[in-house]
């Protein structure tokens, strides 16, 4: 029964660090502590529907993909399928790399703006 909360804990981990976003960013946005956020994210715990409803409108997904993984407007739906297959993976060196390398495309289309 707890496999769900993994996985809710899993997207809500790829979409912070897809953000840029560390554990204590997250924490702060939310108004809960770093433990908190850390135990939601390995399935330890949740958070509160509030929090769940706050965050798919911050990083503009359905809350069904946030707590079932699916939806046609999920934010996976206009990734390239190697992006996909990359963060879908556990923790690898290639996700890493993939997220530094968003995060950095992030940070200059910024400084464009």
């Amino acid at each position: 029964m707890s496999d769900y909360k993994a996985a809710i804990g899993k997207r809500v981990s790829t979409l912070r660090k897809m953000n840029g976003m560390t554990q204590e960013n997250l924490a702060e946005l939310l108004d809960c502590s770093v433990k908190h956020i850390s135990h939601s994210e390995r399935g330890i715990a949740l958070l509160s529907l509030e929090k769940y409803l706050f965050l798919s409108d911050y990083f503009g997904c359905s809350l069904d993909y946030l707590l079932k993984g699916s939806s046609p407007s999920d934010v996976s739906s206009s990734l390239p399928t190697p992006i996909l297959e990359i963060l879908r993976q556990d923790e690898s060196e290639e996700q890493e790399l993939l997220l530094a390398y968003l995060n950095m495309y992030s940070k200059i289309r910024n400084m464009r703006k």
